[in-house]
């Protein structure tokens, strides 16, 4: 595949993924403002809920960041890693606030503990955040390897 076809691509699907984290930013307006329109019952607790989605847009804002440094050129291999580790870290964050800080926090607000049925989803979504960081370190060695076999030749 050409360089300039990788960048086409990455250009659009750049695109693409703006689609879902502009329909989150509407939905979490949406719902600040559902708040804010019911006189803030319950805020402190939906928000303590919602608040690893602002993680997950990250990572979403992060791919698209990537992809756009690819659409505009920039070495594969520069962008990978940093996308690797900073996709890896907001899943890892979102899913260990998930399943530890809601639970915590909200039995910290409301005074009483606050368990719910055990849900694998952020689990999974740790883990592979936890493995995308230990991916990027090894695609950043790597990165350093290659720059370093090249300058013999």
């Amino acid at each position: 595949m050409s360089v300039a076809k990788i960048r086409k691509q990455a250009r659009i699907l750049m695109w693409l993924v703006t689609v879902p984290f502009a329909g989150l930013a509407v939905l979490t307006i949406l719902l600040l403002g559902n708040i804010v329109w019911q006189g803030g019952h319950y805020a402190d607790t939906v928000a303590i809920y919602y608040l690893p989605m602002v993680l997950y847009m990250w990572a979403i804002w992060m791919i698209r960041s990537a992809l756009k440094a690819i659409a505009r050129g920039a070495l594969f291999d520069k962008v990978i890693a940093t996308l690797l580790f900073r996709v890896g870290l907001a899943l890892f964050g979102g899913a260990l606030f998930t399943v530890i800080g809601v639970p915590l926090m909200t039995a910290l607000v409301t005074g009483s503990p606050w368990l719910r049925t055990f849900e694998p989803s952020p689990v999974t979504l740790g883990v592979v955040g936890a493995a995308l960081m230990l991916l990027s370190q090894l695609f950043a060695r790597a990165s350093v390897m290659r720059d370093e076999i090249e300058g013999f030749f």
